[in-house]
């Protein structure tokens, strides 16, 4: 039974109206057998022994595909956790004979005790704005079964699982605000975490083929994307994150760069660039190397100084990281008001010839600093390239300014990427410039 308008208009007057439907019908209903059950509506802790009724009724109906999701509506400005329905996990665990295969719980509240045996036949679990005390691997038989797990704003100790779940292949955790993430997937095919910069452990997962993380931090991400994530991705095949870098990489350099600035003009802050250059190669000392990835989508936000924008070079290192990428999106949006390349641009970066890859595509060029050292770097290591476009539209998906706010920054960066890499005949051939 679902309800689009749960939380408009008189809301007493329509919670106890759908009460009353939901229980004439199941009056009605003789089945001896369901398939699938679904209650979709905001209900609370005070319905609890009509929600206890339905609850019953459908594991005595052996229903194979439950959905309870009691969550709000978008419109409610405060949500109070401790007014959630109490969900009764004993009545499904392996001691029960319960015949569930999906659960679908949404805004209700768990308390898995050491003694519970686990869902024997679960195959798909979806919790979502679910409050979990106690330990969540209770919930997880030694022997599961479980394919599909989703987590999604869900207020928890921790998530961290012992043993092995050799048939998980799905794992979607989002907005949780874990301090670690623990499991042990080793047939894992597809990943999906949105949240902070925390340890992930799955368990060497040679079987995965695409991952997509968005990391929330005010700081660079930089060293976790390319050391972190990568040693627990390692066998990826198609990789999507979404992180912040700050161009300031070199924090002694900054210091000294007023200084610096004030004796000898702006050629030193060109001179500082190259001598970062030189550096950021070596940036990350990280011997894993992403043998499987072929495509990666980086959504990049950008921060710092526009002058001293050195920091993004450090993108360059995908080349050693992937030696078989194929495919390269980078996605970026600068936070600060964009600074034109009055100077000449110089690729003083040691080179490392890169054979696989064939295209790439930047968006979000403004034609700082960085961006152009970055797109010479690539344009003239990547050795089979087929198509380079340069988009100074921003199209990273955290945010998209209007076009009219953004409209002299992208003809500054059309400008600039004409100017700087259009005119050198060498990449006219792979060149396109939007």
């Amino acid at each position: 039974m679902r309800s689009s308008n749960a939380m408009l208009g008189r809301q007493k007057t329509s919670k106890t109206r759908f009460v009353r439907r939901i229980n004439s019908i199941l009056q009605q209903l003789q089945s001896a057998s369901l398939n699938k059950f679904v209650v979709k509506f905001a209900l609370r802790k005070r319905h609890t022994a009509h929600i206890d009724r339905w609850v019953n009724f459908s594991v005595a109906s052996r229903t194979k595909h439950l959905v309870l999701d009691l969550c709000p509506g978008m419109k409610v400005s405060s949500i109070d956790t401790d007014d959630m329905y109490t969900f009764p996990l004993h009545l499904f665990d392996a001691s029960s004979g319960s015949c569930v295969k999906s659960l679908r719980l949404g805004f209700v509240y768990l308390m898995p005790l050491p003694d519970l045996c686990g869902f024997a036949n679960l195959k798909k679990l979806s919790l979502h704005m679910v409050t979990i005390t106690g330990e969540f691997s209770c919930l997880v038989p030694v022997c599961a079964v479980l394919e599909w797990l989703s987590i999604t704003r869900c207020r928890m100790a921790g998530l961290s699982i012992a043993q092995e779940l050799s048939q998980l292949h799905y794992l979607c955790v989002q907005f949780c605000f874990l301090l670690k993430l623990e499991i042990r997937a080793p047939n894992l095919v597809t990943f999906m975490f949105n949240d902070h910069a925390i340890p992930i452990m799955l368990g060497e997962p040679l079987k995965i083929s695409e991952a997509t993380i968005g990391l929330f931090s005010s700081s660079d991400c930089f060293n976790y994307v390319f050391t972190d994530l990568v040693n627990a991705l390692s066998h990826v095949q198609s990789l999507s994150i979404n992180f912040k870098i700050n161009t300031e990489v070199c924090s002694a350099f900054m210091v000294l760069l007023p200084f610096l600035y004030a004796v000898r003009g702006g050629h030193c802050l060109s001179h500082i660039c190259h001598l970062l250059m030189l550096q950021v190669l070596g940036f990350v000392k990280n011997p894993t190397r992403l043998t499987n990835l072929r495509l990666m989508i980086l959504k990049i936000d950008i921060s710092g100084w526009p002058e001293t924008t050195g920091g993004i070079l450090r993108l360059a290192y995908i080349l050693k990281l992937a030696p078989f990428l194929e495919e390269l999106v980078l996605h970026m949006y600068y936070l600060n008001l964009a600074i034109p390349v009055l100077q000449t641009i110089e690729d003083t970066s040691p080179p490392h010839p890169h054979s696989h890859l064939k295209t790439i595509r930047m968006t979000g060029f403004y034609g700082l600093h960085g961006q152009l050292e970055l797109a010479l770097y690539l344009l003239r290591n990547a050795t089979s390239l087929k198509c380079m476009v340069i988009d100074p539209v921003v199209r990273n998906s955290s945010y998209i300014p209007p076009l009219v706010v953004a409209e002299k920054q992208i003809y500054q960066g059309r400008i600039t990427a004409r100017t700087k890499l259009w005119r050198n005949n060498e990449f006219r051939g792979v060149l396109e410039i939007l």
